[in-house]
């Protein structure tokens, strides 16, 4: 069987995945916070009176103390994003391996393994692992952009691609 033709592709993160991601932060914080307020104040008998507690009583300040404290965790999660850099990797099948090539933070070149973790068709979450001892696992959200012959022959690697004697599996 011959291996796939060779294809590079650039994981550029756009406002899509950057959106969704900030929702889902802010979810996950609120959720746990909009339980919570409702089962305190059921049992705000046991406690002394008073009017901070008078007032978690009420779905409306629950309500908006949930979304104030989950607008706050997306604002902080957009801050580290952008402090971390997180925007796009290139990845690269050469006919042989996996290459993440060196990016605009100096992170150096790693050849190593990607496998197809979720396809959805017009995204792919790929999960990229360096030969042993190279650094961490990479995870690259990949989004189809206007090269849909790029695109399809980045699917056609990553499905039909098969690790070799020398994988990087942990």
């Amino acid at each position: 069987m011959r291996a796939p033709p060779p294809v590079e592709y650039t994981s550029a993160l756009d406002g899509a995945w950057h959106a969704a991601s900030s929702l889902l932060v802010g979810a996950a914080v609120a959720a746990p916070l909009g339980w919570g307020l409702p089962y305190f104040a059921a049992r705000r008998d046991d406690l002394q009176p008073s009017a901070l507690l008078e007032a978690l009583g009420r779905p409306f300040v629950q309500a908006a103390l949930a979304l104030w404290v989950a607008a706050l965790a997306v604002a902080a999660f957009r801050l580290w994003q952008r402090a971390s850099g997180t925007g796009g990797r290139l990845l690269r099948w050469d006919g042989q391996d996996w290459v993440l090539p060196v990016d605009a933070r100096g992170r150096p070149e790693q050849r190593g393994d990607a496998h197809l973790m979720l396809d959805l068709g017009p995204w792919m979450l790929v999960r990229f692992l360096p030969r042993a001892g190279t650094g961490s696992a990479t995870w690259l959200p990949l989004t189809a952009g206007a090269d849909r012959a790029r695109w399809a022959a980045l699917r056609g690697a990553l499905w039909n691609w098969r690790s070799g004697a020398g994988s990087a599996r942990p």
